[in-house]
């Protein structure tokens, strides 16, 4: 188990044992420190308290954060060795969650979500059959999911924890290779109804604009590559003379755009009955014209405990999500776009029609709605034996339209229909022991359970010239299912000693009857070292934990997930071939408290090995290696009359891929064997020649190159990552900001293969007017010619991605308190600074989602935004 990181929105206060997981707790509450054994964190918390963490249960208030418009998967940056990173800056874009570096090979590696106890998330929803064509192999052309979070506000959730260890993850078994993430939703209180009001409203912008070539500069570029090519000039010189900035395409695409967020809940109870509902609204106007998000949700939760043995919870909620979505290469065509072209005008386009058209004209209306029900109860049969049952249903439809633009003979209008329904049912009986002996110097804990998950989903696509009957149909159908059987104990020797253990036997039917099974154990040591003698009256250190553990995953069991690779499209191969992965990993920290907690440290150390089992693209199974450090520092102080709240999260991953007998005649293979993955492989580019052509290595005099040319040029999956979170306190003053950094990666730019080229035919940045001239030759950007072409792989585009953001900041006042009843207003922001060298909208994207073997790419089609803010919170 792993040391609690418990951070509540920007204030930190950590605890006394070292077996817990990185917890988020979002507000103003008493935090019960839970278990990290996924098994006994269900059994009732007296019993808990007592057995299973054997130290006095710390109750801790945290201060309640301002950051309400920051959403949980941002906020878990906070925890070391976790990378966030969002597909795009469009409205509820998906994020890739990266956890101690990427552990699967497949394509769609996303940790395992589980609320309330119930894996949730575990299918996405796509636009119909992929593509093989490179481009349109892009998760946001395909997924037409929203982010998965989306569909449980901030405000809903109590805690979030993040199981990334050997012994916590195994506990998850084939569904746990890539991390679990697990969130709690908010409990109603003993005493009168409380209602409590959050809500926010601001603006957006694009953070970063290419600086593009004027209509004027863009006349003389044409002019001089036609030139340059054997052809007249495109401009005359009073057509040049007459021009000026012309059309800036950005700024007819971008826009400033309103978001709000508004959530109401009423929680209370009696000493038998909790009760918590909560209603939510947010509306975003997207920062690219004609696209927006709304999001509506409910949720209702309700525990009841019945006599004196037997307590039942009620978990449900409803949410819906409408986005449109414009087209997906509008702005990237709006970048390439001529400035001398105006938005009015529509003939000799390079396109079909020109990117304003197309935003406003082409695009889809996904509409979401997603039910989530569980139901635990739990009955004590005798002390220390309790017998749980939990059950749970989730339902989700997508509805999607999409339009398109008049061309030729093609009407425009709606063109095609798409419907799809996820169901998943989930029944978890499970019996569980605890119990101490000899006044808590011996301690056992001890459980056996049963999991049952089954799935299906249907997808109905119909495609049809606007205003005519339907040309095609296709459907989809599937149904799936895994079974999990665990055993998992633990032993305590007076408070000080610890080892537990667990077992799973899980059965997927995603695979042939002969490779269904397999048993994935995991154990764990803890020595709680501060409950020794010799340190139970020192001054100094106040906690010293330390651990060590191994445990096995694999992602057979994660349902829609893990089941399939995608090769790198550029270098060819047979894409969605089963998978069956296997991954073991062995961690050991130590955790230390100083001066009372004020101060903490906790380092921990991993090394993780995955193993393709079962490949059917090569006899050899690939294997990968990841090694890391992770370290988290945190304290509170105070100078003065200001107070302060400082964490710091820190952590390094290497990976690297290996094959038992690499193919010496495939140059990806041979190239990338005993590297890390999603290594950019290709041409190195050595400046221009003496005529100002561009030059790679190996290349003849036509830039042709040979695949033995290509080499590693970079890696696109970052090596060292870093969060610093501080809280100031100044009277009634509280200041909260969270800043991130990322770096040892690159990132491969799909913009600037275009727009860093001086060829005439698209618009540039204003790297070209340092282009090769006769009179300019100390440069290393080429000559002008229309027939100019720089492949997609290498290093002339290639940047570095290394960057330090300010993520969000927030400014809180109290204005009104009495009892438990309070008011205060806040002003905020989101994504304010990013220092970096790269020249593209954002450096931390993902345009191929979370497919770790494709990290790095950059295709740019929507902005990152920055946000400004204006909101308040009261509790009545």
């Amino acid at each position: 188990m792993r040391p609690l990181l418990l951070v509540a929105f920007l204030c930190t206060t950590v605890p006394t044992l070292a077996q817990q997981p990185d917890t988020l707790a979002p507000r103003r509450v008493a935090v019960e420190l839970p278990s990290t054994d996924s098994l006994a964190s269900r059994v009732p918390s007296e019993i808990h308290k007592r057995f299973i963490c054997f130290n006095p249960t710390i109750s801790t208030t945290h201060t309640t954060s301002t950051i309400v418009f920051l959403s949980i998967q941002e906020q878990l940056r906070q925890v070391a060795g976790m990378q966030v990173t969002p597909y795009s800056g469009a409205p509820g874009a998906q994020m890739v969650m990266r956890i101690r570096g990427v552990a699967s090979f497949t394509d769609d590696a996303q940790p395992l979500y589980v609320v309330d106890g119930v894996p949730v998330f575990q299918r996405t929803f796509r636009s119909g059959a992929r593509s093989s064509v490179y481009l349109d192999a892009l998760p946001e052309i395909q997924e037409l999911d929203t982010n998965p979070l989306l569909h449980i506000p901030t405000e809903d959730i109590e805690q979030v924890e993040v199981l990334k260890g050997a012994f916590e993850t195994a506990q998850y078994g084939s569904q746990g290779i890539n991390g679990v993430i697990r969130i709690t939703t908010r409990q109603g209180h003993t005493g009168a109804p409380r209602v409590q009001y959050i809500g926010y409203g601001g603006v957006q912008q694009a953070r970063y604009c290419y600086e593009l070539l004027g209509a004027r500069q863009y006349a003389v570029l044409a002019n001089e590559a036609a030139r340059n090519d054997g052809q007249p000039p495109r401009f005359s010189l009073a057509e040049v003379a007459a021009l000026d900035r012309g059309t800036d395409w950005q700024a007819e695409m971008l826009r400033t755009a309103a978001i709000q967020e508004h959530h109401l809940s009423l929680s209370g109870g009696t000493a038998a009955t909790h009760y918590y509902t909560g209603v939510d609204y947010l509306g975003q106007q997207g920062i690219v014209l004609n696209s927006n998000l709304r999001r509506y949700a409910v949720r209702a939760n309700v525990d009841q405990q019945i006599g004196q043995r037997l307590h039942v919870a009620v978990r449900g909620s409803l949410s819906e999500t409408q986005r449109r979505v414009p087209s997906y290469y509008a702005l990237q065509n709006a970048l390439y776009e001529q400035p001398t072209r105006t938005v009015q005008d529509t003939t000799n386009q390079r396109y079909l029609v020109n990117p304003v058209q197309e935003a406003r004209e082409w695009y889809q209306t996904p509409r979401q709605q997603r039910l989530l029900a569980q139901l635990n109860a739990q009955y004590r049969l005798a002390t220390g034996l309790t017998l749980e049952l939990l059950g749970g249903l989730e339902r989700a439809t997508q509805r999607s339209e999409s339009y398109r633009s008049a061309f030729a003979s093609y009407p425009a209008g709606q063109n095609a229909d798409l419907a799809s329904t996820y169901r998943q049912w989930v029944i978890n009986p499970a019996l569980r022991y605890v119990r101490s002996f000899e006044d808590g110097r011996h301690a056992i804990t001890a459980s056996v359970e049963a999991i049952r998950q089954r799935q299906s989903l249907t997808n109905r696509k119909e495609s049809y010239i606007p205003g005519t009957p339907v040309l095609s149909i296709e459907d989809e159908w599937e149904k799936i299912g895994v079974d999990f059987y665990q055993l998992t104990g633990g032993y305590t020797f007076a408070e000080r000693y610890q080892v537990q253990g667990s077992l799973r036997r899980d059965i997927s039917a995603a695979f042939a009857s002969v490779d269904r099974s397999q048993w994935l154990p995991g154990v764990q040591a803890i020595w709680h070292a501060d409950k020794e003698g010799f340190l139970r009256k020192n001054q100094l250190v106040s906690k010293l934990n330390t651990w060590v553990g191994v445990g096995y995953t694999s992602g057979a069991g994660n349902l829609g997930r893990n089941l399939y690779t995608l090769p790198m499209p550029v270098f060819g191969g047979s894409p969605f071939l089963p998978l069956r992965e296997r991954s073991r990993q062995l961690d050991a920290g130590l955790a230390l408290g100083m001066w009372q907690n004020r101060l903490n440290l906790t380092i921990q150390g991993y090394t993780r090995r995955t193993v393709d089992e079962k490949s059917s693209f090569r006899e050899w199974p690939g294997m990968l290696h990841n090694n890391g450090v992770e370290l988290t520092v945190n304290g509170q102080w105070q100078l003065g009359p200001v107070q302060g709240s400082t964490t710091l999260a820190a952590a390094a991953n290497r990976n690297r891929y290996q094959l038992k007998s690499p193919d010496d005649d495939n140059p990806y293979d041979r190239t990338v064997h005993n590297r890390p993955l999603s290594t950019f492989y290709g041409l190195h580019y050595l400046g221009v020649d003496a005529v100002g052509r561009p030059r790679f290595v190996g290349s003849n005099s036509n830039s042709q190159s040979r695949p033995e040319d290509f080499q590693p040029l970079g890696n696109g999956l970052p090596r060292q990552l870093l969060t610093l979170t501080q809280q100031l306190t100044y009277k009634r003053l509280t200041l909260d900001v969270q800043a991130d950094a990322m770096w040892g990666y690159q990132v491969q730019n799909r913009q600037l293969n275009v727009l860093d080229v001086p060829s005439g035919r698209d618009n540039a940045t204003t790297r070209v007017l340092d282009r090769w001239t006769p009179t300019n030759t100390t440069t290393n950007v080429p000559q002008a010619n229309q027939q100019l072409q720089i492949s997609s792989f290498n290093d002339y585009t290639l940047q570095s991605g290394n960057h330090v953001r300010l993520t969000a900041a927030t400014l809180s006042y109290p204005v009104w308190q009495r009892a438990a009843r309070s008011a205060s207003v806040w002003v905020g922001g989101q994504n304010l600074l990013v220092l970096t060298r790269y020249r593209g909208y954002d450096p931390n994207v993902s345009s191929f989602g979370s497919d770790g073997t494709q990290a790095g790419f950059d295709i740019g089609a929507y902005p990152t935004a920055r946000t400004f803010l204006l909101g308040v919170r009261a509790t009545l």
